[in-house]
């Protein structure tokens, strides 16, 4: 029984560190896109993660957003993006 409840401790408190870095506000996104397939983007970061952002009309985008293209993005926490802007 102890193990269980130190299981769940030990869950609870690796889950309140995973959310706290996505807790208020927008996020900051750079890499390239890798993938554009309907209002799915796919941006890969620096690190080689990938991140998986949804568009819609009231993304405001700037330049041709299309695979291959390095780009800085602003996502909300779930991952709308609000922001894409393709690097020069």
């Amino acid at each position: 029984m102890k193990k269980l409840i130190m299981f769940f401790v030990a869950a609870m408190v690796a889950f309140s560190f995973a959310t706290a870095g996505f807790a208020g506000g927008d996020h900051k996104i750079s890499g390239e896109i890798t993938k554009v397939e309907g209002d799915m983007v796919t941006i890969k970061d620096e690190k080689g993660k990938e991140h998986m952002v949804h568009t819609d009309k009231s993304t405001k985008m700037s330049g041709e957003v299309k695979q291959g293209a390095k780009v800085e993005a602003q996502t909300t926490e779930k991952g709308h993006a609000t922001m894409i802007s393709v690097k020069k």
